[in-house]
């Protein structure tokens, strides 16, 4: 599979894990309509050229990956338009942006072909026109020329690609946000994650600050409220647990500690009741 120049400049380049899922994304995609199978299972649907029908929790256990992190990479690269998806049911068909450009092979007798049935013309590269008798100072004039246009190209899309994730991570942010207000408003999601951790009501508010803060600054996005819900009881059920395991711990005497070890016994007096051995 080619590597191409808007690859090394894109924010997925930067990411060895995501950039190869995105290259199995395009790998995988359908070059002919048709049927094809679902992730592993044995549904099979129809799909069009450039598209592929997986779920999610398949493409998490083939990923070796969270399926938050997943539903959150798709949103990504969606946001991106790189890809499209439509849902239906627990199934999830990615369609690749522009696949044409991606579906692109080298016959073995070196001309250029494309996918079979993509009613895609082969492009043709343009022959050099360059004549014997062009001065060869206007020839590196030009080919200077051309490497500056490339070069501010490149540093203008990689600026694009730079507000472009800055913005991506502010809206994750400030959804993160949302959702912890959203459950500190709600007391009957707090009441019923009091009655299953064991706690009270107010332990929770502290922990729900860290664990925002943490995911935040972890990058660790959540997709719902249900999700970010179901991962703060997990993330506090774990810390809750952890404290209640270090309290007796700092109460606990030191191993091998003797409270009696100090004390010196005095003298045996024909007085004192005891009897010496």
């Amino acid at each position: 599979m080619p590597v191409y120049e808007d690859d090394m400049t894109h924010w997925l380049w930067d990411n060895a894990q995501r950039y190869q899922w995105w290259l199995e994304i395009r790998f995988r995609a359908a070059k002919t309509p048709g049927m094809r199978y679902v992730g592993d299972t044995n549904i099979r649907i129809r799909v069009t050229y450039g598209e592929w029908p997986v779920t999610i929790a398949y493409l998490g256990t083939r990923w070796h990956a969270d399926e938050r992190a997943v539903v959150s990479f798709l949103e990504a690269l969606e946001e991106d338009g790189l890809i499209t998806r439509r849902k239906s049911g627990l199934i999830t068909v990615i369609s690749v942006c522009g696949f044409e450009k991606y579906c692109f092979n080298m016959a073995n007798d070196g001309t250029n072909t494309t996918c079979h049935n993509s009613g895609i013309e082969p492009q043709m590269l343009p022959q050099d026109n360059m004549s014997d008798e062009e001065p060869i100072g206007m020839t590196i004039e030009t080919q200077e020329e051309t490497a500056n246009q490339t070069q501010d190209r490149t540093l203008a899309y990689l600026d694009k690609r730079k507000n472009i994730k800055e913005l991506f991570i502010e809206s994750k942010r400030a959804h993160e946000e949302e959702f912890l207000e959203k459950l500190k408003k709600s007391d009957t999601a707090l009441t019923e994650m009091a009655k299953s951790l064991h706690c009270e009501v107010a332990d929770l508010i502290p922990l729900a600050d860290d664990f925002s803060n943490a995911t935040i600054s972890t990058e660790d996005w959540h997709s719902t409220f249900s999700a970010f819900k179901k991962h703060f009881l997990n993330w506090a059920r774990l810390r809750l647990k952890t404290t209640k395991n270090e309290i007796p711990t700092k109460n606990q005497p030191e191993r091998g500690y003797n409270p009696n070890a100090g004390r010196r016994r005095g003298p045996i007096t024909p007085d004192c009741g005891l009897i010496e051995d």
